[in-house]
């Protein structure tokens, strides 16, 4: 158990650091505005999917510890 929750914290850790360097890059507005769309599209579904397993990550370490 304790191997499984040191597990899922660094990639919690791990996932937080993808999700604040993928808003980095969409909030830089000299890369949105120089990006082709297809760039930026394809960072927004990164985003949307680093947050998605981040939310899934943190469900499980939450169940993890509440046992």
């Amino acid at each position: 158990m304790e191997k499984e929750k040191e597990r899922l914290t660094k990639e919690k850790k791990r996932l937080e650091g993808e999700v604040k360097r993928v808003e980095g890059k969409l909030n830089n507005q000299g890369f949105v505005s120089k990006a082709p769309q297809k760039v930026i599209d394809e960072e927004r579904a990164k985003q949307a999917k680093y947050t998605q397993m981040l939310k899934t990550v943190e469900e499980q370490l939450e169940n993890l510890l509440n046992k």
